[in-house]
């Protein structure tokens, strides 16, 4: 295996991306690469009747409806295994009603997920690493979302193991988390907070090379100004249309997306990843 460490933040790649490769997340993510918009399903794809959130089967369905970009949430058992599931509890999302961090693995095994409208399913929850062998060789990218009490370098050395650094971005909040991030997986791609000035020019100025990063926004919508800056530094930018922009749109019309387009969002993070696809790229 590999391994690149980059020390400069003018290094990017030009390389063309064949439609038959999964290609590497490095150069999917630059700016200048960019050939559509890109949905990001939010959970994995949530507020589908019988898909639950954080769920193989349900990021198989919307992977074929044409979504390449998953957002995923990993939490640890109680016997430190990886699994995905957003909430401390399984109790909204499954079967099971203990904290996550409560219960083995074989246990949370036994358990079947729940979609958002409360249907019981036939599906399981799935292990990170199952879902890094699912997602393999697949022309898609997973954004990976780390819960609480998760350490990042067992997380990074999963990921390595499946030789998964190139489908994976590793999601920050904070300045200080993403460069110790970037200081365990300088391979790697981070999604950055840049949803004002201050937190972009605090980026610009990191350790961190611009062509490891992809800009959050935040979920409301920022001036067109910052977007701009963004994209002079070669770097994609995510909306959240999740939540509030996403109800916006169900109740006005999905042409709303195409507006947040024509502004200069590159990535959808949503809850609604069919209508958003089914908008931005006609």
């Amino acid at each position: 295996m590999l391994i690149f460490f980059y020390n400069c933040k003018e290094n990017k790649s030009s390389n063309v991306i064949s439609e038959n490769i999964v290609p590497k997340s490095t150069e999917y993510f630059l700016y200048s690469n960019k050939t559509n918009n890109l949905i990001s399903a939010h959970r994995g794809g949530s507020g589908l009747k019988n898909y639950p959130e954080n769920c193989l089967e349900t990021m198989e369905y919307l992977y074929q409806k044409g979504v390449s970009v998953f957002e995923i949430d990993i939490a640890k058992t109680a016997d430190s295994q990886l699994i995905l599931m957003h909430d401390n509890s399984l109790q909204r999302t499954s079967t099971g009603r203990q904290d996550v961090d409560q219960i083995n693995l074989q246990k949370i095994k036994e358990y079947y997920l729940v979609d958002d409208f409360g249907n019981e399913t036939n599906y399981k929850i799935p292990t990170f690493e199952e879902t890094l062998k699912w997602g393999k060789n697949k022309n898609l990218y997973f954004m990976v979302d780390i819960k609480k009490d998760v350490n990042y370098e067992n997380l990074i050395e999963l990921i390595r193991n499946n030789n998964m650094q190139n489908q994976c971005v590793l999601v920050s909040y904070s300045l200080a988390q993403a460069e110790k991030l970037h200081r365990l997986a300088p391979e790697m791609m981070l999604s950055v907070s840049m949803r004002n000035e201050r937190e972009f020019n605090e980026m610009i100025d990191s350790e961190i090379p611009t062509n490891r990063m992809v800009a959050f926004t935040g979920t409301k919508l920022s001036d067109k100004s910052l977007f701009n800056k963004i994209h002079q530094e070669d770097i994609m930018v995510i909306l959240g249309t999740l939540g509030n922009l996403d109800k916006q749109a169900e109740a006005r019309g999905n042409n709303i997306y195409k507006k947040y387009a024509d502004l200069g969002v590159d990535i959808f993070a949503t809850d609604r990843p069919i209508e958003v696809l089914e908008t931005v790229n006609k």
